[in-house]
């Protein structure tokens, strides 16, 4: 149900994924920072698709185990997102400056994965309750 506590965690996906593209994720001592919009990178590409996962994983709260697999869908994209951030910025953006500083958008991938855990974590109860009201039938 769309009224739930997973439908809060699932918009607190998307909301991290429209913030990480608001808001620059790297800043370069003496180059302006640098934002997660351009669609042609590979970089966004996992947030556009986590950001679009999460939607489909609130409005269809009546399939809960389809609801579960999409939630570690997320937590993958999300994982694969913060790593990319971490790890290959360097390589995606020619810059190879050593000072580099990671702003608070660079991190809102993890907050992503554990919104999505918790997720599936209140999905997985709910989908509990109605078996357990289905064998008391």
């Amino acid at each position: 149900m769309i009224q739930r506590i997973q439908s809060v965690f699932l918009l607190v996906v998307v909301l991290c994924g429209c913030c990480l593209l608001l808001f620059p994720f790297v800043s370069y001592e003496g180059y302006p920072p640098l934002f997660l919009r351009n669609p042609v990178d590979i970089t966004p590409i996992g947030n556009y698709l986590s950001m679009l996962t999460a939607l489909l994983c609130l409005f269809i709260y009546k399939n809960r185990k389809l609801q579960i697999k999409l939630c570690y869908v997320i937590m993958f994209l999300n994982a694969c997102l913060f790593l990319t951030i971490l790890f290959l910025t360097n390589q995606l953006y020619e810059h190879d400056f050593e000072k580099k500083i990671f702003l608070f958008s660079a991190y809102l991938p993890l907050l992503a994965i554990i919104a999505a855990f918790i997720a599936s974590r209140y999905i997985k109860k709910d989908e509990e309750l109605v078996r357990s009201a289905d064998r008391i039938r």
